[in-house]
């Protein structure tokens, strides 16, 4: 039996920010997630969490150390690269939503799709799929301002 490489892993991980003072938000991290793993980021304010989730989410990039998404070192990735692997393989619960108010659920939903090059009718079949998955097959039409913000949550 073969032992999966982590779908994430962090070796030794900084970002220091620089601001007139030094601030080092992280300092070499190490961190494992295995595929499949559910992960809770807890600490208190300042302690690095929406640091941790920028980088990892590839919307920052470290100032040292290794950063692997699926065994792919991302900390060498091209910004074109990056912004595939963040299309193609990350997604994001945002604390508060990032969606697009004239867009109906569904629309929202297609849209990531879309723009990774999925046709119409295949990216309307995977979207309602999804919100199907989710208990939003009877608001699929409903603008993201008619919906509760635990249901808009659930849409990115």
């Amino acid at each position: 039996m073969t032992e999966e490489s982590p779908i994430i892993e962090l070796k030794n991980l900084t970002k220091v920010y620089k601001n007139g003072v030094e601030f080092r938000a992280l300092d070499n991290v190490n961190l494992k997630i295995e595929r499949g793993e559910f992960v809770a980021i807890v600490g208190p304010s300042g302690s690095g969490k929406s640091t941790l989730m920028h980088l990892i989410g590839l919307l920052d990039t470290p100032s040292s150390g290794t950063l692997l998404i699926d065994k792919n070192d991302v900390t060498k990735m091209s910004d074109k690269e990056l912004s595939e692997t963040r299309n193609r393989t990350l997604g994001f619960v945002f604390q508060y939503h990032h969606l697009l108010p004239d867009f109906t659920a569904l629309e929202n939903v297609m849209m990531p799709l879309l723009i990774s090059g999925k046709n119409r009718k295949e990216a309307t079949e995977i979207a309602e799929k999804l919100l199907k998955e989710v208990g939003l097959e009877n608001r699929m039409d409903h603008r993201p301002g008619e919906l509760s913000g635990g249901r808009t949550r659930g849409l990115q």
